[in-house]
């Protein structure tokens, strides 16, 4: 019998400012969690998933460091640090992917204010895979309302690496589970360590079924 696995993935509205919202630091520290995906001081996403969150700067700050600490999709300790052009008057996006953030903290004053919030771009949990079988695995995607969602495979065990955001990814070779916007059922490279599932974008009340099926042989 293959193993059954399966992941719901249903993505609550952006939030702009759910993080944090507008605040100008006067010197080094943490900003306020204090939008209104905050309980207890801490970001929790609600999507089955982490979320990339974006920092929006409003004045030219590209000399100060800002640091976002928090876990991944699988509950892993992460970090990551935006400096420079990211915090230049603009909109930046994160690069890892957030179950949790504790904190988020700013190295000196800052010439103008922040806010921080949610964008339309989750990634799930890792799902380890058999990689001694003789298939991959074969993934459905059940799409209800408009999303685009992308499965990616990894060639190493993910236990190698601190989180998921430092394992390198890459999009299946399938091209039907690539930026994927109805049902869709595909399978997986032969050989593949892991996979996950990216939501590169939706609209409010659009969700996504994962089902994973795989061979012990």
């Amino acid at each position: 019998m293959p193993r059954l696995q399966s992941i719901d993935i249903d993505p609550v509205d952006v939030d702009a400012n759910g993080i944090a919202e507008l605040q100008t630091p006067s010197g080094a520290g943490d900003l306020t969690l204090d939008g209104a995906l905050i309980s207890g001081g801490t970001y929790t996403s609600g999507d089955g998933g982490a979320r990339q969150i974006a920092v929006i700067t409003a004045a030219d700050d590209n000399a100060r460091t800002l640091t976002i600490t928090g876990t991944d999709a699988d509950g892993n300790a992460q970090t990551e640090t935006m400096t420079g052009s990211q915090l230049n008057t603009t909109t930046t996006e994160s690069t890892k992917y957030w179950g949790t953030i504790t904190s988020i903290a700013i190295d000196a004053a800052t010439a103008g204010s922040f806010t921080v919030g949610t964008v339309d771009e989750l990634a799930s949990k890792t799902i380890k895979l058999n990689r001694h079988a003789t298939t991959g695995g074969l993934i459905h995607l059940d799409v209800t309302g408009t999303i685009n969602v992308t499965a990616q495979v990894g060639a190493w065990d993910p236990d190698d690496y601190s989180n998921q955001g430092d394992m390198p990814w890459i999009d299946s070779q399938d091209a039907d589970l690539v930026g994927a916007t109805g049902n869709a059922i595909g399978n997986l490279d032969i050989h593949s360590v892991a996979t996950r599932v990216i939501v590169n974008s939706y609209s409010s009340g659009a969700e996504v079924q994962v089902y994973l099926s795989q061979g012990y042989k």
